[in-house]
Formats: C-alpha cells, structure tokens, sequence
C-alpha cells in the first residue's frame, strides 16, 4: 500500500532529477503544403501554359514557327478547326494554367515536392511570386491582397488589349504569345487575391451581424 501511494504522490523534498522532471511538450511539427494540391497544380500549369501560349495561340495568330518563318498547324488543328472552337480550347487551357498556379502559390512549401520547385523554373517562379501573398500575416493581408488585385488588372487589361489588335494580323512573332502570357498571368494574380481576400474574411463580423440580422426579421415578423 505505502508503495502505491508513494508511486503515486510525489515527494514535496526530493531533489529534482532528470528522470523525475517533466518532459517537455512536444514541439509542434512544420506545416508543409498539400503535395495533392501542389503535384495537381504542377500538372495544370504544364499542361495549360504550353498548350494555350504556344500551340493555340500559334494557330490563331498564325505564327511562323516553321521553316523560314511559315506557320505550322498544331496538333490540335485537326480537333479544332473554327476559330470559335480555337478560343474555346484556348479559354480552357488558359483556365488551367490560372487555376494550377493559383494552386501552387497558396501551398507553403513541401520537401517531397522539391523537384516541381527545382526542375520546373515556372513552378519556382509561381511559387516565389505568390509568397508575399501566401505569408502576408492578417494585420496586412488585405492591403496586400489588393496590390496583387491591381496588379493583375493591369496586366489582364494590358494583356486582353493586345490580344484583341494582334489578331487577325498573320506575321507576328513573340507579340501574341506574350501578350496571352501577360493575360494568364494577371489573371491568376486576380484569383489569387480573391481567394486571400475570401480567407481573410473575418468570421467576427459574421456574428456580431447575426443578432442584428435576427432582429430585423423578428421585426417585421411582428409587423406582418
């Protein structure tokens, strides 16, 4: 008996010691970002960023990426063969490249995905443009948020107005294709802040609105 209870009830006297001091509490683990959501997004901006920039816009703009600067049809020439059908597959993809860098920008950063980061320049380089929006603390996120809003208008805007010139005038080189680049990207600067904002968003506002809320509809509840 004596035995339990001193295994139980600490001795006030005895010195402290390694075995008897606590153990610390255990550290919290580094969060790291989803590698679904990272290795999904490095897939979209592939796929979306090459097919949009080179392969669509070569065919609408008829770019001369041939032999002595003469256009040469895509393989999804034979898919698509209006323009309308050309705009659409290109709005597609372009929504693909928006959404994946959206997806990559917004994880933090995971060591078993270092080899889209490394190998892929435009992953590293999605990845460091959207930190400043990615670590932003509260305090300063919707200031930040809304450069990136401004931003991306400017270059949307700038981006969609070329475009709109540029077609129907066969000969262009790089202009084209940069210019849907300058779209893509300001898009997806757009969406980024958007979603910053929507997270940021304050669940407190929410609350002290309800009651407020609740009232008036008890008001007019009595009223009717």
């Amino acid at each position: 008996m004596s035995t339990m209870l001193a295994d139980r009830v600490p001795n006030p006297f005895a010195s402290p010691g390694l075995e008897s001091s606590p153990a610390p509490a255990a550290t919290k683990s580094t969060v790291v970002g989803s590698l679904a959501m990272v290795f999904g997004g490095f897939v979209l901006v592939l796929a979306g960023y090459f097919t949009s920039n080179l392969f669509l816009i070569g065919d609408l703009y008829k770019i001369g990426m041939g032999p002595e600067g003469q256009p040469i049809a895509s393989p999804f020439a034979l898919l698509v063969t209006t323009p309308v059908e050309q705009w659409l597959l290109y709005a597609l993809c372009a929504s693909a490249f928006i959404v994946g860098a959206v997806m990559i920008g917004s994880q933090r950063f995971n060591p078993m995905a270092v080899v889209c980061y490394v190998m892929c320049p435009l992953v590293g380089a999605i990845y460091l443009v959207a930190s400043p929006l990615r670590i932003a603390p509260k305090k300063y996120a919707e200031i930040v948020a809304a450069v990136y809003l401004l931003g991306g208008s400017c270059l949307t805007f700038t981006g969609v107005t070329r475009l709109f010139l540029l077609y129907g005038r066969p000969g262009q080189e790089m202009a084209p294709i940069l210019a849907s680049m300058m779209t893509e990207v300001g898009l997806a600067l757009i969406l980024g802040a958007i979603v910053k904002f929507w997270c940021v968003a304050s669940p407190e506002a929410s609350r002290e609105a309800a009651p407020v809320a609740a009232t008036a509809i008890d008001a007019l509840a009595a009223r009717s």
